[in-house]
């Protein structure tokens, strides 16, 4: 929970001369839970409405209000962000309410509080629209944050009381309190938009990176096709298959939560499905997610391509990461008939070896059938949760 400012030394109005006050043990400890109970409110809000609704209903009997106002201001434009206390026809009017002549125009026009009384017996213009709800004393105040102008807060009561010196510093103290909360919430609303526009640039680049491929692919197993002699034909066929790999690394880059990562299980899955044409479930357990940066995920499925052109079956394959956080390694085996002999023809290989060097990988054999895969694991750094 938010801890309260103390309420000494008392925290003036902007614009207005405020004398020493006294209130009573009882009054001020009523006006602390006041404000710790509106503090986690505000702080715990995720709608600028709904708060100062909050806010309203949480102090309307303790402080005699019969109405409120909330403008918020946007760039240029300010418009009536909530009110309270008033009926259909009335929250029309304020929200067609000319912001300029009124009393919040002038709050934050001048950056400062006013507190107008007897609005029943003035003419002014600035008090005309809340004279004709019938509020006798209004207290507006303009909502700041550092010299950033965020709207206006204004209370107002059908009474002839005054608002008190204590209970100024009171609603100045929860303004000052909303206009920290939403401030936040502008800018959780900023980053949120930025992560989107983040996401849709990533879909896009991903998007046209994948279409650039397969207009490659089609061309090279088209040159394929029409090679005169088998070396050549095998040899783009290969190279449209390598490239068909690449492709199939944008694929899964959506199934982690952070952009810029990819699933490498599902990536593997993808590979064997389109090296072998199967589009079952592939043969893959997994402890927990293992999410790596995608030039990682194309190095590991460009060496699982050449791997499999060694001309085994598909394995069974395995994931899982151990070590301590910040030096996690990846393990990864593949289990079939014929793969641990795999591990004798990585010297001779040279793409394997320079695949190898790049994930900084190691590859040996358990036996003739298990070939295991161990590199270091980014997951730590990049948010991915290693297995237990």
């Amino acid at each position: 929970m938010a801890l309260p400012p103390p309420l000494a030394p008392p925290l003036p109005l902007p614009g207005e001369a405020i004398g020493p006050a006294a209130p009573s043990p009882a009054d001020a400890q009523r006006y602390l839970s006041l404000v710790a109970a509106a503090t986690d409110r505000l702080m715990a809000a995720d709608d600028p409405g709904a708060m100062i609704d909050s806010l309203f209903a949480l102090i309307r009997d303790e402080l005699h209000l019969d109405v409120f106002f909330h403008f918020r201001r946007d760039g240029d434009a300010v418009r009536l962000e909530t009110s309270g206390g008033l009926t259909r026809a009335e929250r029309q009017a304020a929200a067609n309410l000319d912001i300029g002549p009124s009393a919040c125009g002038q709050a934050m026009r001048e950056r400062r509080t006013l507190h107008l009384t007897d609005i029943q017996s003035s003419s002014e213009e600035r008090t005309g629209f809340v004279r004709s709800l019938g509020v006798q004393v209004y207290l507006c105040m303009p909502l700041l944050h550092g010299d950033e102008l965020l709207g206006t807060l204004g209370f107002g009561r059908r009474a002839a009381r005054p608002f008190d010196e204590e209970e100024r510093r009171l609603l100045l103290l929860l303004c000052h309190y909303a206009a920290l909360a939403q401030h936040r919430l502008r800018i959780e609303e900023a980053l949120r938009r930025g992560l989107d526009t983040q996401a849709q640039l990533l879909a896009e680049l991903n998007h046209r990176v994948r279409n650039a491929l397969q207009v490659a692919i089609g061309l090279v197993s088209h040159e394929g096709r029409e090679a005169p002699d088998t070396g050549t034909r095998r040899a783009l066929m290969r190279a449209a298959e390598r490239l068909q790999v690449l492709a199939s690394a944008h694929r899964p880059l959506y199934a982690t939560a952070d952009p810029g990562l990819v699933d490498l299980p599902a990536l593997f899955g993808d590979v064997i499905a389109q090296l072998r044409g199967e589009t079952g479930e592939s043969p893959i357990t997994v402890g927990s997610p293992v999410a790596v940066p995608i030039e990682r995920a194309v190095a590991a499925a460009l060496l699982l391509d050449a791997l499999m052109a060694q001309g085994a079956g598909v394995p069974r394959i395995g994931f899982t990461v151990n070590g301590v956080p910040g030096n996690e390694m990846l393990r990864i085996s593949f289990e079939a008939i014929g793969w641990g002999r795999i591990a004798d023809v990585i010297d001779r290989d040279r793409l394997m070896a320079r695949l190898c060097h790049q994930l900084r990988a190691t590859l040996t054999n358990e036996d003739d059938g298990c070939l295991i895969l161990v590199m270091p694991h980014d997951g730590g750094a990049y948010g991915a949760c290693p297995a237990s």
